[in-house]
């Protein structure tokens, strides 16, 4: 499974070499990407609000356009594939300890837009979640089915989704 990973704010890491240093470069999905000696890190898959995602075949990196430069045969960046794809997964277990370490007994759960309480955290062991929800109805979910939402844990479906979820197993 290909990790994604927005890597906008590792400036110092992924600004364009001062050499090649210029205004955000226009990137286009297919574009070959190169490292600071020019081995190829990968494609640009896609372009979206000054975010480009580079595809290494390996993972995907969301980084901003500010992190490339243009070069004679595409765009480079001033990391190796190797070092590209090392900040990816190391990012992803990262972001996967934390949340780990969220999912605690007490821990409120929320909507995927965040505006509903879907239930408590009661019990959690490796596989997965149990969540209370309303009175004194539990209900387990995998692991995987939860998520950081800034601060707080979220499940991948609205309030009503979630209802609708629950009463189809009852």
């Amino acid at each position: 499974m290909k990790n994604l990973l927005a890597l906008a704010t590792g400036a110092a890491l992924l600004s364009a070499t001062p050499s090649l240093a210029q205004d955000a470069v226009q990137a286009t999905p297919g574009m070959k990407v190169s490292g600071p000696q020019g081995g190829d890190v990968g494609l640009v898959e896609s372009v979206s609000n000054g975010v480009v995602v580079v595809d290494t075949g390996k993972n995907k990196a969301a980084l901003p356009t500010s992190a490339f430069a243009k070069t004679d045969s595409g765009l480079s960046i001033s990391m190796t594939k190797a070092d590209l794809d090392a900040a990816v997964e190391k990012a992803a277990a990262d972001a996967q300890a934390k949340l780990l370490a969220s999912l605690t007994p007490g821990t409120e759960v929320k909507s995927i837009n965040g505006t509903a309480i879907i239930g408590t955290i009661s019990d959690r062991d490796e596989q997965y979640v149990t969540v209370a929800h309303g009175e004194g109805q539990e209900v387990q979910l995998p692991v995987a089915s939860f998520m950081m939402q800034g601060e707080g844990i979220a499940i991948a479906m609205t309030a009503d989704q979630f209802k609708q979820a629950v009463a189809s197993v009852q």
